[in-house]
C-alpha cells in the first residue's frame, strides 16, 4: 500500500527457520517377517512384534541386535511371502498313513530347516490321546513345549493351542481326528522345505525404502549363503541402492557379513568384489544386526572402533590376531571378544578403507544443506537473499564443528568449513545459485605410538 495521509505503515516480515533434520541412526531392514503390512517403524520391541509378528524374531534375528544395541529406529521393507518357501512338516498319524497335522514356520526362509519336533504321548483316556508336542531350533538350547494336547475339538485342541502360543510354528491345516504318531530316539522330526529369496526379491523390497528419507543405514537379512554368487549380487544391490540415494541427497551405508561357514581367505575373496565407500562388511556370521545398532545410536560423527556389542550370545568364530590383520587388510570389519572389554568392533571400515563416522559426517552435512538449500528457492534473486543462504549454512556448519562433527586442520592454519554462495552473470539468466562447500570431518585416532626414554 501507498500512504497518502502521513503515517507509519509497519511490514512484518518473516525469517527464514530451517528445520531440525532427521535424527540420525534410522536403520532400513529389508527381509522375512511373519506378517506383511507394508513397510513399518518400530523403535522398541514390542512395536516389531506387533507390526510383523512373533515369527519375525526368527527369520529376521537381525533386528533384535540393532534394538539391543540402541538402534534410533527400524525401518522395515518386508519381503512379499512368496518370494521364498516356509519350512514345514507333517506330522503322520498314530495308525496306518496320513497326516494328522502339519507343522509350518511362521516366516518363510531358511532359518526353520532343520528346525526338530517330537510328539510324546502322555496318555489316553477314553479314546483320547493326550499328547506334548515340542519344538526345538537347531542350534538353539531354548525349547518350545506345548502340553496336554488333543487331536478332537477341546480347548487343548493342537491347532488352537500351539496356533495361539508358539513363536516359531502354526499349523497349517486342522487336527486329524485321528492322533499323531509319537516320536522315538530314532525318529526325530524335522521341517524342511525352506527357502530364501532371490536377489531380485531383495532388490524390490529395497526399493521400497527410498520412499524414506530419513534412513541413513541399510541392512539386507540375507539367510541363505550357500551360493555366494547370489549373496554378493544382494549385497551389489545394496551399494547400488546406497550409491542411487546418494545423489538424491540422503545418503547411506549399507552393512553386510560374511557367511557362515568357510575360512577367512574365502570372506576376503567376497569383499573384494564389493568395494564402496557406502558398504561395511562384517565378520563373523551373526553380529551385522548388532553392528548395525551400535552405528545407530552413536553420534554420528563417533567411530564404532573398539565400541562393545550387548545383546549377544557367543561368537559364531573366534578370530586370532592373524585373522583380524587378514580381514583389516581387506577391509573387512572384525568383531572379536576381549578380554576386560566384552565383544568389540576392532575397527570402522567401509569396503574401501575409509572410516564410517567419515562418510556419516559427509552425508550429513549434504543433508542439512539440501535441507537448507530448499528453504531459498524463490528467494535468491538478489545479493541480500544469497547472503542470507550463506548466513544460515555457515550457521548449520558452525553447529557441526561445536558437536565436534568438523574440526579445523591440526595446526589450526585451516578452518573446519569453508562456504562461498555465488551466482554468475550467465547462471543468473538461467536461475541458478552456486555453493562451494568444503568440511574436513573429524577422524577416529586409531593408533598410538609411544616412545619411552629409560633414563640411567
Amino acid at each position: 500500500m501507498t500512504l497518502i495521509i502521513p503515517g507509519v505503515e509497519v511490514k512484518v516480515v518473516k525469517e527464514v527457520v530451517a528445520p531440525q533434520l532427521a535424527p540420525s541412526g534410522v536403520l532400513g531392514l529389508v527381509g522375512f517377517t511373519e506378517k506383511q503390512p507394508g513397510v513399518g517403524r518400530a523403535s522398541s520391541w514390542s512395536r516389531f512384534i506387533e507390526l510383523f509378528g512373533s515369527g519375525s524374531a526368527c527369520s529376521m534375528p537381525e533386528a533384535g541386535q540393532a534394538l539391543a544395541n540402541g538402534v534410533f529406529e527400524l525401518v522395515v521393507s518386508p519381503l512379499k511371502a512368496t518370494a521364498g518357501a516356509a519350512a514345514s512338516f507333517k506330522i503322520p498319524v498314530a495308525q496306518g498313513n496320513g497326516t494328522a497335522f502339519t507343522l509350518t514356520a511362521r516366516s518363510a526362509g531358511t532359518w526353520a530347516n532343520g528346525l526338530k519336533v517330537t510328539v510324546a504321548s502322555r496318555q489316553t483316556l477314553e479314546d483320547k490321546t493326550v499328547f506334548d508336542l515340542t519344538v526345538q531350533r537347531p542350534g538353539s538350547e531354548e525349547v518350545e513345549t506345548h502340553r496336554n494336547l488333543t487331536a478332537d475339538d477341546g480347548d487343548r485342541n493342537v491347532s488352537t493351542v500351539v496356533n495361539a502360543q508358539s513363536q516359531i510354528v502354526t499349523i497349517a491345516q486342522g487336527a486329524s481326528a485321528k492322533a499323531p504318531k509319537s516320536n522315538d530316539a530314532d525318529n526325530v522330526y524335522q521341517l524342511a522345505g525352506g527357502k530364501d529369496a532371490g536377489a531380485d526379491d531383495y532388490s524390490s523390497a529395497l526399493a521400497a525404502l527410498e520412499n524414506e528419507p530419513d534412513v541413513d543405514m541399510v541392512l539386507i537379512a540375507v539367510q541363505d549363503f550357500s551360493d555366494p554368487k547370489t549373496v554378493a549380487k544382494i549385497y551389489s544391490s545394496a551399494i547400488s541402492h546406497c550409491e542411487r540415494m546418494s545423489t538424491a541427497s540422503k545418503g547411506r551405508i549399507g552393512f553386510g557379513q560374511v557367511a557362515p561357514s568357510g575360512e577367512v581367505k574365502a570372506w576376503i575373496g567376497m569383499a573384494e568384489n564389493l568395494v564402496s565407500d557406502r558398504f561395511v562388511m562384517l565378520a563373523p556370521h551373526g553380529v551385522c544386526g548388532a553392528v548395525a545398532g551400535r552405528v545407530g545410536s552413536l553420534d554420528y560423527f563417533q567411530s564404532p572402533t573398539f565400541k562393545s556389542l550387548s545383546g549377544m550370545g557367543d561368537l559364531s568364530a573366534a578370530l586370532g590376531v592373524e585373522d583380524q590383520q587378514a580381514l583389516l587388510k581387506a577391509n573387512v570389519v572384525p568383531v572379536v571378544n576381549q578380554r576386560g572389554r566384552g565383544i568389540i568392533v576392532v575397527r570402522g571400515l567401509t569396503t574401501d578403507g575409509d572410516q564410517i563416522s567419515v562418510r556419516r559426517v559427509a552425508d550429513r552435512a549434504v543433508r542439512g544443506v539440501k535441507l537448507i538449500g530448499e528453504l531459498f528457492i524463490g528467494r535468491l534473486n538478489n545479493e541480500l537473499g544469497r547472503g542470507a543462504l550463506k548466513q544460515k549454512l555457515m550457521e548449520f556448519l558452525v553447529q557441526m564443528e561445536k558437536d565436534g562433527a568438523i574440526v579445523p586442520s591440526t595446526d589450526g592454519s585451516d578452518p573446519a568449513f569453508k562456504v562461498n554462495v555465488y551466482s554468475s552473470q550467465d547462471d543468473f539468466a538461467k536461475g541458478i545459485v552456486r555453493i562451494d562447500l568444503a568440511v574436513r570431518p573429524v577422524r577416529a585416532i586409531d593408533y598410538i605410538y609411544a616412545t619411552i626414554l629409560v633414563q640411567v
